[in-house]
């Protein structure tokens, strides 16, 4: 049994136990940060720290920036409860004083600074909020297409209209032009087709130099079509002001005798000449449109740059001809090597170091200043292009820091003025390039960013003397005394059209999903803003180009690609009443989409206006009807609503419908061109241009002229009848027995009708001559006679001989060199046939497929 402990043995545990309790613990500050306390108050850990008031039992916790508060001292709170009172009394009163001031609101009363005096466990740091791209992201790659050939074209998601439907139809060849009759010397056309890759020789540089300068018109002439250029095209771009170019260009090749040594400063002046000399003519409203002779200077300008390359010998004059050079091919509406040219444009400015500023180098203030204003031109260029073709611009702002060549002034009534050229460059730079970035770059922006780009855009300064009359808020407080050049006026049109378009194609792609997404109330989606804003925007450009081009119809058509433009704001308008009749927008939609109609109807007769016309036509033939059949059920009570479909079966019209939407946003596409692409070894497709036969142009070996017909303005024409007998040859196999021999029959019909290939020879010099060629033709044609009644026609198929062949060498062709001509002739091959347009397959179909198949 356990000896009995007594009571005084209890007293001793209790009392031990007791003193453990009442020994000092360690500080709260020091328990905190876990340091070791020496339980002395205030503790040698705080008297160090600078927070002995606290010790032992207040405790310090972080705040913003490292800061510390006192979390547990009450005499802190109260003085900050007492600071918000005070803070918030200065508020209102400053409030009540300013509102009998003015109505706006005083930049010290902000929501942001109204916060400061928010307790601290109120102030709350608000979380990022998640963005969701799949919501806001448009599937908006963009149309590529690629012929049976390898040919590909690709326009971006922002391409204008006309371009994505010349990639449906797989057509890169441009308007039938004449070309002059005109036998150049020696090697002058082959100097114009080595561009840019050339590497003459010495002996020959001189003597085509010379030729060159010969082939110049006289100073009169030359005169008169720079005045031409500097009147009606250096109005928009202008590389080469007046001054410069009379004081370093004309008055050195005509006031004074040419050194025709090796020098190529003198043959990139030359070319800049004759570039200047192209565009003039161009432009000159006394003769007609696209006049050959312009080519003939183009050509002659070509050969000049040859001379001595520009990729070996860069320099300012040679940047300024081919920026000229894309000039010229934008007003000759020659798209496919423009990009392309550009481009190395590019390249050659920023290896002259023209992206950097030229005081950085102590340069004349003369040349700095022509170096500044040739970047800027540049940039500007390359910036519009991108927006209208939807490629990614060639600049990048990070990597410029050139000055801007024009300064800012301010008029009597304290607004700011500036030039077109310094407010071009400045909105260029400043605003189309962050749209670039952030807008039409690969990674879709979230929406909220296109609302705030679109704010940007639209409240872009412009200045007061480069107002639209009666367009954009004009300001009140300017009045002119005389009637505005032609020259400003075109360039107060062009200022607020590239705002249009800018907001036209950043809020394109999401104005096709509000009608998607929501057919009933387009203006009640996520995306209602953008119904808005396409709608304002294309209404605006219709009216503008239709303003313009009431006051300078000659000089407006020769500028064709604002109506390219226009036929992109007609299909946006068309959309609205052909989706959604009974939308508050349709009527003024319809009525503006009748105005676009009626511009088209009365600007000159072009092929360019042919091709649109029917789409245009069909569009506006639709919206029509569409409300027609929403008035009439209205009167009758029975009002259709239109829903989006979810899933079931899809009615093949709807589905027309939503794909025609869907691409206008220039949604991911893969294009099946609808004729043959004229490649380097396959003929270009017939249009509806006309039936114009090219004309044989007798030429020597002293007089040789490989430009010549069918023109350097397009890829070379085939025979109408052509696309007619391919077309019959693709369909036959849908064709009951007893039409086939019917169609058989007026195919040969077609063919006896056909030009001779007299007419489409080039010239003596080429490979093959043609009374051999008329034997292959002839055998070809015996070979089709034989296959007349097989089971398969489809079989038989158009091939190509080409002309262009010299020592079995043959040179790039197209619009950018030489065209190639062919002979078409009947084969067995099948490799140029095209699949059927209503391939079940095809994933996606063009906007314009179903509106140019009229």
């Amino acid at each position: 049994m356990p000896p009995h402990v007594g009571n005084d043995d209890d007293a001793v545990g209790s009392a031990n136990r007791h003193k453990k309790r009442n020994a000092a613990l360690s500080c709260a500050e020091c328990r905190r940060l876990k340091l070791r306390c020496d339980r002395k108050f205030p503790c040698s850990a705080c008297v160090k720290r600078g927070c002995s008031a606290i010790c032992p039992d207040g405790s310090l916790t972080t705040g913003k920036g490292n800061r510390f508060v006192l979390a547990n001292t009450e005499a802190l709170h109260d003085k900050i409860t007492e600071l918000s009172h005070r803070v918030r009394e200065l508020e209102d009163a400053l409030a009540s004083e300013h509102a009998a001031l003015s109505r706006d609101e005083h930049p010290l009363l902000r929501e942001e600074l109204r916060r400061i005096k928010n307790p601290l466990e109120r102030e709350v740091v608000p979380e990022q909020p998640k963005q969701n791209d799949e919501d806001d992201a448009i599937d908006a790659v963009g149309s590529l297409s690629i012929s049976h050939t390898g040919r590909t074209n690709f326009y971006g998601q922002t391409a204008n209209s006309w371009y994505l439907l010349q990639n449906e139809e797989g057509e890169t060849h441009e308007d039938d032009v004449e070309t002059p009759d005109i036998a150049l010397p020696g090697d002058v056309p082959w100097f114009a087709h080595a561009f840019p890759f050339s590497t003459p020789i010495s002996t020959a540089v001189v003597q085509v130099r010379g030729q060159l300068i010969n082939l110049l018109p006289n100073a009169a002439e030359a005169q008169r079509t720079a005045d031409c250029y500097y009147s009606h095209a250096a109005w928009m771009y202008d590389p080469l002001p007046r001054h410069q170019f009379d004081e370093t260009i004309f008055s050195r090749i005509y006031d004074a005798e040419l050194v025709t040594d090796h020098d190529p400063f003198e043959s990139h002046r030359l070319a800049v000449l004759y570039m200047i000399l192209a565009i003039g003519t161009l432009v000159d409203l006394k003769i007609r449109s696209h006049d050959p002779l312009a080519v003939q200077y183009y050509q002659l300008g070509r050969a000049a740059l040859s001379l001595d390359s520009v990729l070996e010998e860069p320099s300012v004059p040679a940047v300024q001809a081919m920026l000229l050079m894309s000039h010229f091919l934008f007003l000759a509406d020659i798209d496919g090597p423009r990009w392309t040219i550009m481009g190395l444009v590019v390249k050659l400015a920023q290896s002259i170091g023209l992206h950097r500023d030229s005081a950085r180098w102590n340069l004349d203030s003369e040349e700095t200043q022509k170096r500044r204003s040739l970047l800027w031109e540049t940039f500007v260029y390359d910036s519009w292009q991108s927006l209208t073709f939807g490629r990614p611009p060639s600049f990048s702002m990070a990597h410029i820091d050139s000055k801007m060549a024009f300064d800012t002034s301010t008029n009597s009534a304290g607004q700011i003025e500036m030039s077109y050229a310094a407010w071009k460059h400045r909105f260029s730079s400043e605003c189309l390039s962050v749209v670039h970035d952030q807008v039409f770059g690969a990674r879709p922006a979230p929406y909220p960013t296109i609302l705030e780009l679109d704010k940007k855009v639209r409240n872009y300064y412009v200045p007061p003397s480069l107002q639209v009359p009666g367009f954009g808020g004009t300001s009140s407080s300017y009045s002119e005394t005389e009637a505005p050049s032609v020259q400003l006026s075109m360039q107060r049109h062009i200022i607020l059209a590239i705002k249009e378009v800018t907001l036209l194609y950043m809020h394109r792609g999401f104005f096709a999903r509000a009608l998607e997404d929501h057919p009933d109330d387009p203006l009640g989606s996520k995306y209602g803003q953008s119904v808005l804003s396409a709608h304002r925007s294309a209404s605006s450009f219709v009216a503008l180009v239709s303003s313009l081009w009431s006051q300078h119809k000659a000089l407006t058509e020769r500028h064709w690609f604002l109506f390219t433009h226009v036929f992109s704001c007609a299909i946006v308008l068309g959309s609205i009443p052909t989706r959604c009749p009974t939308m508050g927008l349709a009527r003024s939609a319809l009525q503006n989409l009748d105005c676009a109609y009626e511009l088209f109807t009365k600007v000159g007769e072009t092929s360019r206006a042919a091709k649109v016309l029917p789409v245009l036509k069909k569009l506006r033939e639709r919206a029509h009807a569409a409300m027609a059949d929403a008035a009439q059920q209205t009167a009758s009570g029975e009002v259709s609503i239109p829903q989006r479909r979810e899933s079931g079966p899809i009615d093949p019209l709807v589905q027309r419908d939503e794909e025609e939407v869907a691409n206008l946003s220039g949604k991911t596409r893969l294009v099946s061109p609808k004729a043959s692409s004229s490649g380097p070894y396959s003929p270009s497709s017939s249009s509806s241009r006309g039936s114009k036969s090219p004309t044989a142009v007798s030429t020597s070996s002293e007089a040789y002229t490989p430009f010549t017909s069918p023109g350097v303005f397009s890829e070379p024409q085939l025979h109408p009848h052509i696309n007619t007998i391919n077309t019959m040859n693709q369909q036959q196999h849908h064709l009951p027995q007893h039409q086939l021999a019917h169609a058989q029959q007026d195919m040969s019909m077609y063919q006896m009708v056909a030009p001779p290939p007299q007419q489409w020879a080039h010239g003596q010099h080429h490979a093959l001559p043609y009374m051999q060629i008329q034997m292959q033709v002839q055998q070809q044609q015996q070979q089709q006679q034989q296959h007349h009644d097989m089971t398969y026609p489809m079989q038989s198929q158009f091939q190509t001989y080409d002309y262009a062949m010299v020592n079995g060498m043959r040179p790039a062709g197209g619009v950018y060199g030489h065209p190639n001509l062919h002979v078409v002739t009947q084969s067995g091959s099948d490799a140029t046939m095209s699949p059927p347009v209503e391939d079940p397959d095809a994933p996606w179909r063009n906007l314009f497929a179903e509106y140019s198949t009229v």
